[in-house]
């Protein structure tokens, strides 16, 4: 009786491993925090940069963004997201009944980051997961810093090759196992959450094709023609965010929350989660830095010194939006 929800939980459903989804959980919030902070430097200044540096490569030509509100409301939102994480990783310790919700703003966080870029690139895409994820992986993700822009391109059948364009030789490191901290298991540990989601969108196309078919199974050619043109070209970081948030939401949610408790593991977390989207935010900011709206970008941090409601609770070194 020691375990009674999980053994309930298990009648229903014994293909859980709770280890493994906890240990892959964590540890792909590890992997992309240290590829930030080792690609992009620590503070927020030196990110910010970074990001202006490889904007100016990455769109060479002037851009034409959409309408300011659509850019820095969804900027603004971002960055509330952001701010809980900041607060609830400053306060946490055992209290991991926090962590679920804190991977839905952290979702959102990043999510209204991307929208931000969209229309400063001029694009204007349906406020919905599904649209977003796939406008990311097909619109976005080339012209993102390492390793926002990481894809799962497909190849053949329910053949994807996962990849991180500027370290293409790089090689998978398992996400069940304790993070080294190092890079080689970083970028390993990113590719093999990628390559993971490649499946999980391949398993959920076929599904949803079996929904509406004659057919029970994959084994005609008529059915293969119908399930290779409607596999996702393209498997991306907003792909993988988006399961992220699910998994946390419905699914896994009970592995975060349910068992033995370690202060620092959940903390850690949390820290992990408020670096993350404190970089979306960041480079979203600083895209829109890149294109001709430059001067509302100071306006819209100046107001935010003004406006943001609590702001006087801050400390200096957690106001990271100013960086210019």
């Amino acid at each position: 009786m020691d375990n009674w929800l999980y053994t309930e939980v298990i009648k229903e459903d014994d293909l859980r491993v709770p280890t493994f989804a906890r240990q892959s959980t964590i540890n792909w919030m590890k992997a992309l925090r240290f590829e930030i902070v080792n690609e992009h430097g620590r503070s927020t200044k030196e990110q910010f940069e970074s990001c202006v540096r490889h904007f100016k490569t990455a769109y060479p030509k002037k851009l034409a963004p959409l309408n300011n509100s659509y850019i820095f409301e969804s900027l603004y939102s971002s960055l509330t997201g952001c701010l809980a994480l900041q607060t609830s990783a400053k306060s946490a310790s055992k209290e991991s009944w926090m962590l679920p919700s804190a991977i839905v703003s952290w979702y959102y966080s990043v999510y209204f980051s991307v929208l931000s870029m969209f229309g400063s690139t001029g694009q204007n895409v349906d406020d919905n997961h599904a649209s977003v994820y796939r406008a990311f992986g097909s619109n976005l993700s080339d012209q993102m810093p390492h390793p926002l822009n990481m894809k799962a391109t497909h190849v053949n059948n329910e053949e994807y090759k996962p990849l991180l364009p500027q370290y293409a030789s790089v090689s998978s490191f398992s996400l069940s196992k304790t993070f080294p901290e190092t890079e080689d298991a970083a970028k390993g540990m990113l590719l093999e959450y990628l390559s993971g989601n490649a499946k999980y969108y391949t398993w959920l196309t076929k599904e949803r094709i079996l929904k509406k078919a004659d057919y029970s199974d994959f084994r005609t050619k008529i059915a293969k023609e119908e399930r290779n043109r409607q596999l996702p070209k393209t498997v991306a970081f907003m792909h993988c965010a988006f399961r992220y948030r699910g998994k946390a939401n419905y699914r896994d949610g009970i592995y975060l929350t349910y068992g033995k408790a370690s202060a620092d593991e959940t903390k850690g977390f949390l820290e992990d989660m408020k670096i993350v989207s404190r970089f979306a935010f960041i480079a979203a900011l600083a895209l829109a830095y890149r294109s001709p709206l430059n001067p509302e970008v100071a306006k819209f941090l100046e107001d935010i010194d003004k406006n943001l409601k609590g702001i006087e609770c801050l400390a200096d070194d957690e106001c990271f939006w100013r960086v210019l």
